[in-house]
């Protein structure tokens, strides 16, 4: 896979430097304290325009969601706010695509979790990927703006050994876990969930969404989760809590206490997904992912307490990888750290999506 490079005069559009922003307070974690010189930042800067990953600023369809075809894919961006009135904050349209047309349909929904300060906009490549496989595929906008490890890792959170479940339950359910986040369930990556497959089954109701709800409840065996980034340890904690039928996860879990030097507890609880259904892919240098400072943190932790099996394989074997689901990659070496954090999300690693999202 070769970058595309791009001189330092592409224009940035304001809405594009806010997501860069997003970008850079998550990478300020890393020295709480953690925040790098301006000119290594603008490196990276210039670094994710030249792997074309965040080109095509999303604040314009952010702002003004359309629906239509690309390609040959059907895509609907549609505003938390369209599924439900009780819907008030963080709405930056869903994106959501229907299986593509002449492709056996795969009867199952994936959903995929974006990271901090992100938009589904951000993922199209993976999105449009899993339609093109024969799956129901929704791109979630839900509560993202601040990292889970900024907030449990400053002020009284850094004492506090619950932060870490504590507010990713919040997130994920509704729960009023945390003293630290306030989203209730309308708000929640499930509620939001719910509302969107009940206003897609209505206003859609030829395209099989209605399969994916039963009886007012989501029928989690048949969805797929997955994530980048914070997406990936909200979409892992589901598996913990919902028995999902796959879990996919791109540069992250990276739940870290630095008070205490150690993971948090919940990594080691039962998962309700079913065993084996776990599967990740990572930059082996991702430095804003591997919070300790240790470049093994999260594929050690995939390993146990995880139980994602197999060895450190690099995508450059071909698929099928060894049949392992612990997936590395080498590719943006030499590039700047928001870089190689994004890279597993970049247009180009299609044969690895599918082996971790889309079999």
């Amino acid at each position: 896979m070769r970058p595309v490079f791009v001189q330092n005069r592409f224009p940035f559009h304001p809405g594009f430097l806010s997501f860069l922003k997003c970008l850079l307070i998550l990478f300020c974690v890393q020295s709480v304290l953690f925040c790098k010189k301006d000119k290594e930042s603008n490196d990276d800067l210039v670094t994710l325009l030249g792997i074309n990953l965040y080109l095509r600023s999303c604040a314009g369809q952010n702002a003004n969601p359309t629906s239509g075809m690309v390609g040959s894919l059907q895509r609907y961006q549609i505003s938390p706010s369209t599924t439900s009135s009780s819907i008030t904050t963080d709405n930056n349209p869903h994106h959501v695509y229907p299986p593509q047309q002449g492709v056996t349909k795969k009867n199952i929904l994936s959903v995929f979790y974006p990271g901090t300060g992100s938009s589904p906009c951000d993922y199209g490549a993976i999105l449009q990927q899993g339609a093109t496989r024969g799956y129901h595929v929704i791109g979630l906008s839900y509560p993202n703006a601040e990292a889970v490890n900024t907030i449990c890792n400053q002020g009284a959170a850094r004492s506090d050994a619950n932060c870490f479940e504590a507010v990713r339950r919040e997130v994920v359910t509704g729960s009023d876990e945390s003293v630290y986040v306030s989203v209730d369930g309308n708000h929640s990556i499930e509620g939001r969930l719910l509302f969107l497959l009940q206003y897609l089954a209505k206003n859609y109701p030829n395209e099989g969404w209605d399969q994916f709800v039963s009886n007012g409840s989501i029928v989690w065996p048949s969805v797929y989760v997955g994530g980048h980034s914070q997406g990936s340890g909200h979409a892992a904690y589901q598996g913990k809590i919902r028995n999902v039928g796959r879990v996919s996860i791109y540069s992250g879990v990276s739940d870290y206490s630095l008070q205490s030097a150690s993971n948090p507890s919940w990594y080691g609880i039962s998962q309700q997904a079913p065993a084996g259904s776990y599967y990740g892919f990572i930059h082996e240098n991702d430095s804003i992912a591997n919070l300790s400072g240790n470049m093994n943190q999260v594929t050690d932790v995939w390993l146990s307490p995880l139980g994602m099996t197999g060895a450190l394989t690099n995508v450059n074997v071909g698929i099928p990888y060894g049949n392992s689901k612990r997936l590395v990659t080498t590719a943006c070496n030499g590039m700047g750290t928001f870089a190689i954090h994004s890279c597993p999300m970049v247009n180009g690693f299609q044969t690895v999506w599918n082996y971790v999202s889309y079999p």
